[in-house]
């Protein structure tokens, strides 16, 4: 072997071991409380907090079976996303059908409106004439 072929196996080899160093430490380390410190949750101890079981009592099968189901659903999202981006982009081009009155029952509204408006004009400007008083 060459020199450099046995420094990366040495490097290898030492990181192999640190890594289940880490391992071995995290899996006799104990497991690190959860308090519940009023409507939050924290890992650090609060006043007044309470402990908080975390265990997964859940079986392997169980938990295999929990993932399918996440992996499912995650799926049927993309599809239901694709789905909906699709409908946009058909949809793109068209407009409502009708939001509020149409063309024809605006320019009604409006001649109303105007009507209206004459008619209380020619009354204000009736009344502001003088009445002749008639022979009695």
């Amino acid at each position: 072997m060459t020199i450099t072929r046995r420094r990366c196996l040495s490097a290898g080899a030492t990181g192999l071991m640190a890594l289940l160093l880490a391992v071995s430490a995290q899996a006799q380390a104990p497991a690190a409380g959860v308090y519940r410190c009023g409507n939050t949750y924290s890992s650090t101890p609060c006043p007044g907090g309470q402990t908080v079981a975390v265990d997964d009592a859940r079986s392997d099968a169980q938990r295999q079976q929990a993932q399918a189901v996440k992996k499912q659903d995650a799926q049927l999202a993309q599809d239901l996303a694709a789905e909906r981006r699709a409908r946009e982009k058909a949809a793109a081009g068209q407009q409502a059908a009708r939001i509020g009155p149409s063309a024809a029952e605006r320019a009604r509204a409006e001649a109303s409106t105007a009507k209206k408006q004459a008619q209380a004009a020619a009354k204000k400007k009736n009344a502001s004439k003088p009445r002749k008083l008639g022979a009695a």
